[in-house]
């Protein structure tokens, strides 16, 4: 400490000497040197507020959609809403009101209210008041705007309350050093930004929109001494909760404005007020209008990004640092198509009690969310609503086949062709009971190939294919295709429902065959487990801090992964959007998006209740529309799993789909599918004990054998 911070001491100590009861004229001089060592003692773990305030709670994270639309702000739940501002952003007349009511000499005392100090002394600790008596430091107190300053950054939440001698001094010397340090304004500055103004509101900036939806620039003065007058008790002045209290409160602090006339708000500024400013303020009623705080698309924001801020910056990121964050979400999209689902959902719910719905939407060349919905309505609680329908666990139903047949032509070199027989098929659980799958109709089509089995939906031939592959097989490819969740045993079951899979997943997946076997997005936040996917879907496109530094952005963070040659792809994908391949089961082309050339492939899951109640009851019903440019995913069903009937995958999963297909395109043209290179016509295919011959189809280029694709 140097001779000018020793001689700033010396004078204060008259001022700490207040503090410590040193009205009483013997022992002035032990006083002073008792004080002058307690001073140096604390001055030395001063810490400038900029670094305290670094490592204090700032403000919650900001959610925005692509196009810069507020989506959600994250607050922390013990230390509020925080917006600092600079001191010229805040208005004359705040500035005005809170130095009248809370430190009437602020520019011209040395940061502590001595006479308020010498009051609370005799108070606290007067020829009346024993050392020991539990009411010292209990009287009226006496604080300045840099003492509350320092309460507020240097003396811990849980001991603010306290009224002891120590932290009185702690206080006291803070104040003293923030005004040899700082210049006034700057502290003024920091306090108008710390000091709470009730419920979750910290700083003017925050109060000012929370309370009447504008700046702290364009405050009014009845606004204005309102808020003064907040930080005198924020729990019982707060306006609204407590309207009445509040403008009681607001006309003592525009009498005390009165009471000054011309108030110093600047080292060379001033406010004068007339009477008739100070009585048509006192006339205004108090027109409080609370801002209601946004949420929009709640499970996109709580599923998939808050997490992913977490495994980035830490697990109180979200709260604390500020962060800027920009997603993949279109919100616009996104209410588009909540809209398209709640139409279909409505149409059906009273004779099918088919009564919530999800939807994603991810673009497959990027790997980008642009749309996630994860039920009817988030604030239901009848639907269970805030449950993430986009990432429980469901049974597809048919919607998983066209992962298992494309492993049959990975693992058995077979192809769209392949016939295989669609005949009886009985398989020994391991529980001890016999599974029979049926087809949708109920009936056998004898020899068929993959193309109309896979475009038909038909079930025998996919468990017989899964029987061919093994299951194991089937499982181990499908988690590199990116399925996160089988971690169980399964039998051939697996290929018609007989797995709980997430909706998230299965477009991820149906992405990696739109962007031609490619998976596009980004590396795993947190990485997966050996086997798994090694790309995830984006949702986050930039964080910035508080500052503006750039701390994350998805451009050096992107990577693809060719988990399937372009030609297996694109053979699944050739099946999917044939309109011949659908007639046995949905009438040709009964499945289709018009105008437009999309990969659809729909699910309905039975509950598994074969000889119960529930028997032949729907659980869910799935759809999935693709092309070079768009995943469309639709699930409907119940969070609750209870069944549904009297519905086909047709009714709301595909309708809504397709809607949301020629919603997003617009009538913009597609960008059209390419067949890759590799692949020719022919009738030479792969075969196995099940397989029973070939029919002219696509398949993989051998030797020059085939005819040219045209």
């Amino acid at each position: 400490m140097g001779k000018q911070a020793l001689r700033f001491a010396a004078r204060a100590c008259v001022a700490l000497a207040a503090a410590l009861g040193g009205f009483a004229l013997a022992g002035v001089a032990l006083v002073v040197a008792s004080g002058l060592y307690i001073y140096y003692k604390e001055a030395r773990s001063f810490v400038p507020p900029d670094e305290v305030a670094v490592n204090q709670p700032f403000s919650g994270a900001r959610i925005y959609d692509r196009h810069g639309e507020l989506l959600y702000e994250f607050v922390d739940p013990l230390n509020g809403l925080r917006r600092p501002v600079p001191l010229d952003q805040v208005s004359p007349y705040l500035i005005a009101a809170t130095i009248a009511t809370e430190d009437a000499n602020y520019f011209e005392n040395s940061g502590l209210n001595v006479r308020g100090l010498a009051r609370a002394a005799w108070e606290n600790l007067g020829p009346l008041t024993s050392e020991k008596d539990e009411t010292a430091f209990q009287g009226t107190g006496g604080s300045s705007i840099t003492q509350q300053l320092a309460k507020n950054l240097y003396i811990p939440p849980e001991d603010r309350g306290k009224r002891s001698i120590s932290r009185k001094i702690r206080e006291t010397v803070f104040a003293l050093e923030l005004t040899r340090r700082y210049s006034k304004e700057q502290i003024l500055e920091w306090y108008l930004n710390q000091i709470n103004y009730g419920g979750i509101y910290y700083g003017v900036q925050a109060a000012s929109e929370g309370y009447f939806g504008k700046s702290a620039k364009d405050l009014t003065l009845a606004e204005a001494a309102l808020l003064a007058g907040i930080p005198q008790s924020p729990s019982s002045l707060e306006p609204v909760s407590h309207p009445e209290a509040a403008q009681a409160r607001r006309d003592e602090v525009l009498e005390l404005m009165r009471r000054m006339r011309s108030i110093q708000i600047g080292s060379e500024r001033h406010l004068a007020l007339s009477d008739a400013e100070i009585d048509a303020a006192k006339a205004e009623p108090v027109a409080v209008v609370p801002q209601q705080f946004v949420l929009r698309a709640p499970h996109f924001v709580f599923s998939q990004v808050a997490p992913q801020l977490e495994a980035m910056f830490g697990k109180d990121a979200v709260y604390r640092d500020g962060l800027v964050v920009t997603t993949s979400l279109d919100l616009k999209m996104q209410e588009q198509v909540q809209q398209i689902l709640e139409q279909w959902i409505q149409q059906f719910e009273k004779i099918s009690n088919s009564r919530n719905g999800a939807s994603i939407v991810i673009v497959p060349k990027t790997g980008e969310i642009v749309v996630y919905i994860g039920s009817r309505d988030y604030y239901r609680e009848d639907i269970d609503g805030e449950n993430d329908n986009l990432v429980s666990l469901n049974s597809p139903g048919s919607s998983f086949k066209p992962f298992v047949y494309l492993a049959s032509f990975l693992k058995l070199g077979w192809s769209p062709g392949t016939l295989l027989s669609d005949s009886p098929v009985s398989f020994r659980e391991s529980n001890g009971t016999v599974f029979t799958p049926r087809n949708p109709s109920g009936g056998y089509y004898g020899p068929i190939s993959i193309r109309n089995a896979l475009g038909n939906s038909l079930n025998v031939p996919a468990f017989k294919t899964a029987q061919a592959v093994g299951v194991s097989n089937v499982v181990a490819m499908a988690k590199a295709f990116g399925f996160m969740t089988l971690d169980s045993f399964y039998g051939p079951s697996i290929a018609i429902g007989g797995v709980d899979i997430r909706a998230i997943d299965l477009a991820y997946g149906y992405a990696m065959l739109a962007n031609g076997g490619v998976m596009a997005g980004q590396k795993p936040a947190v990485p997966h487990a050996p086997g798994e996917r090694e790309v995830d879907p984006i949702s986050i496109l930039r964080v910035v801090n508080q500052k503006g530094e750039v701390l994350y952005d998805a451009d050096f963070n992107r990577v693809e992964k060719q988990v399937v040659d372009p030609e297996y792809a694109y053979m699944i994908t050739n099946i999917l959007i044939d309109p011949s391949a659908q007639c046995l089961t949905f009438g040709c082309g009964g499945v289709q998006v018009p105008g437009y050339s999309v990969a659809v492939k729909t699910g309905t899951s039975e509950p598994y209740d074969p000889r119960g109640p529930n028997a032949r009851k729907i659980g869910e019903t799935w759809a999935f529309g693709y092309t070079p440019d768009a995943v469309v995913a639709i699930w409907a069903g119940n969070s609750d799993n209870s069944p549904i009937t009297n519905i086909f995958s047709t009714s709301i999963s595909f309708r809504a789909m397709r809607d949301a297909m020629l919603k997003l395109y617009g009538g913009a043209p597609q960008t059209p599918w390419v067949s890759p290179p590799g692949l020719v016509r022919s009738s030479a295919c792969g075969r196995s004990s099940i397989a029973i011959g070939c029919s002219p189809d696509l398949v993989l280029r051998r030797g020059g054998q085939g005819q040219e694709l045209a």
